[in-house]
């Protein structure tokens, strides 16, 4: 067993700030250092946590006892001999290559999601972890929430019988008006670049999608979706919107709606629906939020940014129905969500779950619960969902070759076809 995790976080963004709190209200993690490519962001991000060279800390100060350090450069960062766990809240395009840089130079890994643009660098990553005998948690943080949880737990417990059905439903994200991100948007316009955002033409499904489908296999008891149809749409009536405040999203000229899929068992199917304001469409239901179709029951559940999920006139954030039985409901108060106005606490407990998982893993020698090969294939998914878009036809997931991407030209070569 390790007894403490000395931690170095890489990029300053918003996920890093909710990694942050993770470490900090774990008793064996320590964050020894951060790195920033903006000089006066790490010192911004430090300032605000009270992180700085003197190693003082307003929380717990006792256990931080060695002074943070500040770097720029990233392998730097890496040549730390106090670091043993590499937190990459970096854009997406620097994951996987971190992710194998990270492992190569003996370090455990919490890497951010989407994990990879394509199977090949993402697969190019995990044979790295694999070869290093390092830890690599992928930051999929809609399987550490405590209402998704809860919800496995009520399936696996046979409430609803067999799960045979997900409906995922998309509303809008509305921000807290106290929440105020320290990088601007110009920093984050990498999320609308085609290539560095791994999207193409579809960014914001890439970035979120993985989400939904690593939804739909762990609410679905892990199965395998196999293959995904898209429903694109084109914006016909010339009026641009804005999205999140925090995020640089503008309405997209093309989008993507509605996505359905089946699972290797042709018992089961799901789909996910998205009306907010990014796509001029209204749901009264905020966030997201699945219900799951058993054969006795069925379970709804609210998940990032979710609200407005009702049950005699209160707010819920899981309802359990069951055949000839009285509906059960259940709530999750963990001091709300730090960006979202949602009592799902996705900024905020969720974020906490999912770093203290990886740093007892770590200490005990546990397997994690979403790997860099489950990033991988939530990756695979996506790009089979914007093939489907671009093509109007389903795709299976096993199409999806390697060296595909969302960007730039793929010849025949890159889609494996099969019967």
């Amino acid at each position: 067993m390790s007894d403490e995790i000395r931690v170095g976080i890489v990029g300053l963004g918003l996920a890093a700030t909710a990694h942050i709190r993770g470490y900090f209200s774990h008793p064996a993690a320590q964050v020894v250092a951060v790195c920033d490519a903006d000089p006066q962001r790490a010192m911004a991000f430090g300032e605000q946590y009270s992180v700085n060279r003197t190693g003082k800390r307003c929380a717990k100060p006792a256990r931080f006892t060695r002074p943070i350090r500040i770097y720029r450069s990233y392998n730097e960062l890496l040549a730390d001999r106090d670091v043993n766990l590499i937190d990459i809240a970096t854009p997406t395009f620097l994951h996987a290559e971190m992710t194998r840089q990270a492992a190569q130079a003996g370090k455990h890994i919490h890497c951010e999601k989407p994990f990879c643009r394509n199977v090949a660098e993402g697969m190019a990553a995990v044979r790295a972890v694999e070869s290093a005998g390092v830890k690599l948690l992928v930051g999929e943080t809609y399987v550490f929430l405590s209402s998704h949880i809860k919800a496995r737990s009520l399936i696996e417990s046979g409430a609803i019988g067999r799960p045979l059905q997900i409906r995922q439903r998309h509303g809008a994200w509305q921000r807290r008006a106290q929440h105020t991100l320290h990088i601007d948007a110009a920093a984050r316009a990498w999320r609308l670049d085609g290539t560095q955002s791994g999207g193409g033409r579809y960014p914001w499904i890439f970035d979120h999608a993985v989400h939904f489908f690593a939804t739909a296999e762990y609410l679905m008891g892990d199965a395998m979706i196999d293959e995904v149809y898209a429903v694109a749409a084109t914006r016909g009536d010339g009026h641009s919107r804005a999205g999140a405040a925090h995020d640089p999203y503008r309405t997209a000229e093309v989008d993507i709606p509605i996505i359905t899929w089946r699972y290797a068992d042709p018992d089961r199917q799901g789909v996910w629906m998205r009306a907010e304001r990014l796509n001029g469409k209204y749901d009264y239901m905020r966030g997201f939020s699945t219900t799951i179709i058993g054969e006795t029951g069925m379970i709804e559940v609210l998940g990032e940014g979710g609200h407005n999920l009702l049950w005699n006139g209160g707010q819920q954030h899981l309802i359990l129905h069951r055949a000839e039985q009285e509906a059960a409901c259940f709530r999750f108060d963990e001091g709300g969500d730090h960006v979202w106005a949602s009592e799902i606490s996705y900024y905020g407990q969720g974020h906490i779950n999912q770093v203290h998982h990886l740093i007892e893993a770590i200490r005990h020698n546990r397997l994690v619960r979403y790997s860099g090969a489950d990033g991988v294939r939530a990756v695979r998914c996506t790009l089979a969902t914007i093939r489907s878009a671009q093509e109007g036809r389903p795709v299976r997931v096993a199409e999806v070759a390697e060296a595909f991407t969302a960007y730039g030209d793929n010849d025949a070569g890159n889609v494996i076809r099969e019967a």
